[in-house]
């Protein structure tokens, strides 16, 4: 079997969402090539590459040709990084991984279904009991960065750094009455998370692209419109998702909207919000304002 181009190399490839957030560092500008092959003999050694050795044998689809060029699918990618991220840094790969733009499904790399799949055929392999642990909390159509993280904040389970209030969704499509689609403009909106059972929005504000008086008067009449038609709306700012205490003050009015009592008794909890916390970006940074995806 001839080599394919997996690991970090892939991850470029497939041209996934602020990978160099997820990772931690921008695995683009390494000259680093990295592949994979099945057997030793077909091991080389060669200056600006390095090859791995696959220690199963793969389902068929596991590797793809994109863009020319033979490499790991998306899915055996995520099987891949498995290896060497935390449980969080994996889950956070595997949101972007299957974000899009609002409604648009289709421009995503690949699913939560997807990978649940794939990864039911390779249970053998290395990584794939914490690839199939990651999975279970993945979710599909996160549109930013800033999203993603949000949802692991709120929505992970105590042990993992998160404050377990599950049931969340990423930008849910909801219709807009008559009167309101005159008043905006548009037919319907998408909410950053939602949580379908309590009818409840979280909506993630930036500061460059909610600091404007216009842009806030824009979102506060878009909010008042969202609460007319029975949905709650929590806004989100960057300053209450980076201060620790004012993150879990938002998390407990979370709680008592959603109805949930949010009680963390597990000691590891400290510990792992500080490690899920130090994934954000750092405070200067272009990814607090900018989007993975345009939303309409």
């Amino acid at each position: 079997m001839e080599s394919y181009l997996s690991h970090q190399s892939a991850a470029v490839l497939w041209d996934i969402p602020n990978i160099d957030v997820v990772l931690g560092f921008d695995p683009a500008p390494s000259g680093i090539t990295e592949t994979t092959v099945a057997t030793l003999r077909e091991r080389r050694r060669k200056k600006g590459t390095i090859t791995h050795l696959r220690d199963a044998l793969l389902p068929p689809g596991a590797t793809v040709q994109h863009r020319g060029v033979h490499t790991a699918s998306p899915e055996l990618l995520f099987l891949e990084f498995a290896e060497n991220l935390s449980i969080q840094r994996l889950i956070f790969l595997g949101l972007q991984m299957c974000s899009h733009p609002p409604g648009k499904p289709a421009q995503a790399i690949t699913s939560k279904e997807k990978i649940s799949k794939f990864l039911s055929k390779v249970s053998g392999h290395r990584g794939g009991r914490k690839a199939g642990r990651a999975a279970k909390y993945l979710a599909d159509g996160s549109a930013s960065v800033m999203e993603s993280l949000a949802y692991m904040v709120f929505s992970l389970p105590h042990s993992l750094g998160g404050y377990g209030l599950k049931g969340a969704v990423f930008n849910f499509r909801i219709e807009l009455d008559a009167d309101a689609k005159k008043r905006l403009g548009q037919r319907y909106c998408y909410t950053d998370i939602y949580y379908g059972r309590a009818k409840l929005a979280v909506e993630y504000n930036s500061f460059a692209h909610h600091g404007k008086p216009s842009q806030q008067g824009k979102d506060a009449v878009r909010s008042a419109i969202l609460e007319r038609q029975g949905i709650t709306v929590m806004a989100l700012n960057t300053i209450q998702l980076y201060d620790a205490h004012a993150c879990r003050d938002f998390a407990l009015n979370l709680a008592a909207g959603l109805g949930a009592r949010m009680q963390i008794r597990t000691e590891k909890f400290e510990a792992m919000n500080r490690l899920l916390r130090e994934m954000l970006p750092s405070r200067d940074s272009a990814y607090l304002n900018r989007a993975a995806w345009k939303s309409e």
